[in-house]
């Protein structure tokens, strides 16, 4: 693994970190909504496969496009991606 990957790994680690530690600090109730949140998104985004399957396949070209030393552009392509699936008016984890 490239030097620039094993920071990206680690980056991409650390993110994930904070979210659960955010999650799992949130009170009972918010916990609850943010889960229905990703289920109902989900179920969307599977009833509409062959959409979804476009727009992955678009940002997964644009992530193939950058350069092996481009790890902050391919993790900015990967937030636009999942902002673009997941996106909401409000922010669960921020």
């Amino acid at each position: 693994m490239a030097k620039t990957n094993k920071v990206a790994a680690i980056i991409l680690g650390a993110a994930a970190g904070v979210a659960l530690v955010k999650f799992l600090s949130m009170p009972q109730e918010e916990r609850n909504e943010f889960y229905d949140f990703l289920k109902n998104k989900t179920r969307e985004l599977l009833d509409n496969a062959e959409e979804t399957v476009e727009k992955v396949e678009q940002y997964m070209d644009e992530f193939k496009d950058k350069g092996e030393d481009e790890w902050i552009d391919k993790i900015y392509i990967l937030k636009k991606m999942f902002k673009n699936l997941y996106g909401s008016g409000r922010n669960y984890l921020l």
